[in-house]
């Protein structure tokens, strides 16, 4: 049965910032500013290792359009090593990345082929004569409205036919639209589709397989749980997907629950083990902690957690390891308690309309133009994926509603 391997990788986001990180060791900062290098390392040396026929990478190699020196070197230099094993690779830009008119690149390896802005069809042939056409394009603006999946046809004889695209599900909102939107029962022409841009690995379909592999490094609190690559067999039958975990840093949630009265002292001996259960031995750990508690918390305990303290304490027990846990933010509820300012209120319903708002792309820019506009915030806010937005909208609503009802308390 005639067979082609390869490997699948997606947003790299290369010397990407990570949102919603503060007051790090150096050693952390270190490890964490040169995360998406090194999962990009760890996934070209699997590549090398199984001798795949190609690697594709489905858009959004860089953070953004102003690739830094150091992330087109250190990308240059992974992908040398393939063409010294001897292994093509197919990429396209995406909407982080996308293609601007006048910009200093490094020109790429022989074995890198780029997908120009306007569609493209490639033709790769194995050493055993397998023959793969293989489709795509780059971003040329930030934007790409229109439907572009629906220009993939298959051209002449070949024995897979393999789309990239980077792009998002239909919605039918104009206003989400905008990163080459597809319709998965449309989506018949290819016999696998290579898909980037959304961050979380899935499958849309089996036949075709149409397959996001998430990205290769986490870069915030809602992109949890392991990441990197997926290795690709196609046959004739389908395709067979393997996960492979690149990630130095992952991102996780643990949840504590409080089914007893305990004071502060109980508190942190318990939030000690719930980080010393996260730990792993092959991966770092950037830990949110979480505390339910069915009791209600003394005035004290809730005080402690409302100052910073219980958060301060958990970062000062870090222990400076290769495999580290770095507690980012802890939070709390309690659901047993007095009804809480926001439920009395009468304002629940507007509370969450307004979130909802927020989360929206065009909304969340109106509200965050100034900031926008500074230079410095400019990098942070800019562009950001779904559920970057909402990340950032959930913290600010939560760190807004801890401030109101410390200002109602202070009232009483």
């Amino acid at each position: 049965m005639r067979e082609v391997r390869f490997v699948h990788m997606a947003d790299l986001h290369l010397d990407s910032p990570f949102l919603g990180l503060r007051h790090l060791p150096d050693s952390v900062f270190e490890k964490l500013k040169n995360s998406t290098f090194a999962s990009l390392a760890r996934g070209i040396d699997v590549a090398i290792r199984e001798a795949v026929d190609f690697v594709i990478i489905a858009g959004d190699i860089y953070d953004e359009e102003d690739q830094s020196i150091k992330a087109q070197a250190r990308f240059y230099k992974e992908m040398e090593r393939l063409n010294q094993a001897g292994i093509p690779v197919y990429m396209i830009h995406g909407n982080h990345d996308y293609v601007a008119k006048y910009r200093d690149r490094l020109q790429l390896p022989e074995n890198v082929t780029v997908f120009d802005t306007t569609l493209e069809m490639y033709t790769f042939v194995s050493q055993s004569g397998v023959r793969v056409n293989l489709y795509g394009f780059s971003y040329g603006e930030r934007h790409i409205r229109e439907a572009m999946y629906q220009q993939y046809k298959r051209q002449g004889d070949a024995d897979f036919h393999i789309g990239l695209l980077h792009g998002s599900e239909m919605t039918g909102n104009a206003m989400q639209d905008v990163y080459a939107p597809f319709k998965v029962s449309d989506m018949k022409q290819m016999d696998y589709w290579a898909l980037g841009h959304i961050h979380l690995r899935q499958v849309l379909a089996e036949e075709p397989m149409i397959y996001f592999p998430g990205n290769i490094q986490g870069r915030h609190r809602k992109e949890t749980g392991d990441k990197g690559l997926t290795l690709v067999t196609l046959r004739e039958t389908g395709a067979e997907l393997t996960f492979v975990a690149t990630a130095p840093i992952i991102w996780e949630e643990a949840t504590l629950e409080i089914s007893e009265d305990v004071d502060f002292s109980k508190l942190f001996q318990l939030s000690l083990q719930a980080v010393k259960e996260a730990a792993r031995t092959d991966k770092s750990v950037l830990l949110g902690l979480r505390l339910v508690a069915h009791v209600p918390l003394s005035l004290d305990v809730k005080q402690r957690i409302d100052s910073g303290e219980w958060l301060d304490m958990l970062q000062e027990t870090w222990m400076d390891e290769a495999n580290f846990v770095w507690v980012t933010r802890v939070s709390y509820e309690a659901p047993l308690q007095n009804v809480d300012w926001l439920a009395s209120s009468g304002l629940e319903n507007e509370w969450e309309l307004a979130k909802g708002l927020l989360k929206q792309e065009e909304v969340f820019y109106q509200a965050t133009e100034s900031l926008v506009a500074n230079g410095a915030a400019n990098r942070f806010l800019e562009d950001l994926e779904e559920a970057e937005r909402e990340a950032l909208v959930e913290e600010s609503a939560e760190l807004l509603e801890n401030m109101l009802e410390q200002f109602r308390g202070d009232l009483k």
